[in-house]
């Protein structure tokens, strides 16, 4: 496209040429046939190579970087205002990518589209102006942070900013946007296998291979340590579906090749379409993790969302426990009673566990454990670890001669909050720290081996001890154990509490027990109710018990 002008006793002007010499191009849109007519020079302007297809705004599209939170098409359809025959006006920002992630072009893209007799824009025209190396340089570093550093691929919180964002621009443009949730399932058994460098391989793979199957305009980011989130804007739910099925195809379809030989990976995809099935970011998570935990349980390792009248019932029942929870946090009715942990072959008391309590209308002290679980479904359960935590170094704080466990989530594990609570009662009393244990449960540990050994290595490194809880009602091998270099391991109550009548549960705790003595895990034995059953634990030689026999529960 080139444009030309004459003004009476001058020679005619090619404004290409001068658009060229202050790095700017024009274009024109035909939104009905899609075809994109640039001046002369674009592909040299926008630093592209002469194969690159920019010759329809689709092909065009493909080159935006998927942190643009808006482009030129969401500018053009997006916009709220109406053309009365001169047209509107728009102007947006947004990278391009030329290869790698720093060789992008940021870019300013302004014109003006003009409505079709239907009212929508039917054709636009503008100016895309490179802003050069020192705007690229700025967006650089302070998109930093907004990266994974192990894929490179989007960090979570500007992942769910986008999301956001696509979500917006979906309503305005009455499309529908799905978020999709792509979990490694089988990361545990590998990093047990072939220890975390493998694993790490392994994820940067499937980062590879996703984003290879996705669509230009599509998002891809890390969710958590083996969860991948994915944005894909303008899709249906048969659209989903059939990408669903190529994410899928391009995991499964060939082993991961490492250091250690080939590796087939399995992963779990989980999704929800908006705004049909969610309104919000959050419902859009909410409910791609629900269909992740479905998704996880099926032979396809494949499901998307769709409303579930009993699972909704359970979902309400469980807001309503959430928000029992939250009132008593805020009406500081949540208490901890602590436990006693005795040392098997003297009887001495070594540390108590502090365990919740909810202060009811009525005024009793109720367990906390059907409140913590709720809390946990609905995302509210860091909450209750942080005031658990409070209260445990207040009484730390308090008596200088006490030892405290206290509990922590799955999701705590990677909960920044609850580490600079921490943190901060440490710097203020640094003897707090050897007199504290964390506990973090078997399934939690499981769930992400990568971040709970991240978890751990901080904790040991601030002086504090740590615990696997319920050992032997999850799958954790003593190899992984020793990877994440645990003090002790807590034996699952379930089986010491019918030692006296099973000799199933007695075979098992005394394979724990000959297992953890081996490899010099120090280890306690939980609810224990009797006597006898303290003396078969400690003839086999548990480290510590707790249980009523030693001594029930107290308010502090």
């Amino acid at each position: 496209m080139t444009v030309r002008t004459s003004q009476e006793g001058t020679d005619a002007v090619d404004l290409s040429t001068i658009l060229l010499a202050v790095g700017t191009v024009a274009y024109e849109w035909d939104v009905a046939s899609d075809r994109l007519v640039w001046s002369a020079g674009a592909h040299k302007t926008l630093g592209l190579p002469p194969s690159a297809q920019i010759d329809t705004a689709t092909s065009f599209a493909s080159l935006f970087d998927p942190e643009a939170l808006t482009t030129r098409r969401e500018a053009v359809f997006g916009s709220k205002q109406t053309d009365f025959g001169d047209g509107v006006a728009f102007e947006v920002e947004y990278p391009l990518m030329r290869g790698a992630r720093d060789k992008r072009l940021w870019v300013q893209d302004r014109g003006r589209w003009y409505a079709g007799p239907d009212g929508r824009p039917a054709r636009v025209v503008g100016l895309v102006r490179e802003l050069g190396s020192r705007y690229e340089a700025a967006a650089h570093a302070a998109s930093l942070s907004r990266f994974d550093a192990l894929t490179g691929q989007l960090a979570r919180p500007r992942l769910i900013e986008i999301a956001g964002a696509a979500l917006a621009a979906g309503a305005r443009m009455q499309t529908s946007t799905a978020f999709a949730l792509v979990s490694l399932t089988n990361l545990g058994a590998i990093n047990e296998a072939y220890g975390f460098d493998i694993g790490d391989i392994v994820i940067v793979e499937v980062s590879r291979r996703l984003r290879s199957a996705m669509r230009g305009g599509d998002t891809l980011g890390r969710f958590s340590t083996s969860t991948f989130g994915l944005v894909l804007q303008e899709c249906e739910r048969s659209d989903l579906e059939v990408a669903a099925q190529r994410l899928a195809a391009a995991i499964h379809d060939e082993p991961v090749t490492t250091a250690a030989g080939p590796i087939a990976v399995r992963i779990a995809l989980g999704a929800v379409v908006a705004p049909r099935h969610a309104r919000t970011v959050d419902d859009m998570v909410a409910r791609a993790r629900i269909a992740l935990s479905r998704a996880s349980e099926l032979p396809s390792g494949l499901w998307i969302y769709a409303p579930d009248p009993d699972r909704d019932v359970a979902r309400r029942a469980n807001m309503k426990l959430a928000d029992d929870l939250v009132a008593a946090l805020n009406d500081r009715r949540v208490l901890l009673a602590y436990q006693p942990v005795a040392r098997a072959a003297t009887g001495e008391i070594c540390w108590s566990e502090a365990l919740a309590r909810i202060v009811t209308a009525t005024g009793e002290a109720v367990s906390g454990g059907p409140v913590a679980a709720a809390a946990e479904e609905v995302g509210l359960v860091h909450m209750l670890d942080r005031r658990a935590l409070d209260l445990a170094i207040a009484r730390l704080a308090r008596d200088p001669q006490a030892q405290v466990a206290v509990n922590v989530s799955a999701a705590t594990t990677g909960d920044e909050t609850w580490s600079h609570a921490l943190d901060g009662w440490l710097a203020l009393r640094p003897d707090i720290a050897e007199r504290l244990l964390v506990e973090i449960t078997e399934t939690a540990a499981i769930r992400d081996l990568a971040a709970t050994r991240d978890f751990v290595s901080a904790l040991k490194a601030r002086g504090v001890r740590v615990a696997i809880d319920d050992f032997g009602a999850g799958h954790t091998s003593f190899k992984a154990l020793r990877e994440l270099k645990v003090d002790l391991v807590k034996i699952d109550g379930s089986f010491v509490s019918d030692l006296e009548t099973s000799a199933e549960s007695g075979a098992f705790v005394r394979a724990l027990l000959a297992l953890a003595r081996e490899l010099g895990f120090e280890t306690v034995a939980e609810k224990v109710e009797s006597a006898a059953v303290a003396d078969l634990l400690r003839d086999w030689g548990a480290t510590y018990l707790q249980g009523d026999f030693i001594a029930p529960p107290a308010l502090d």
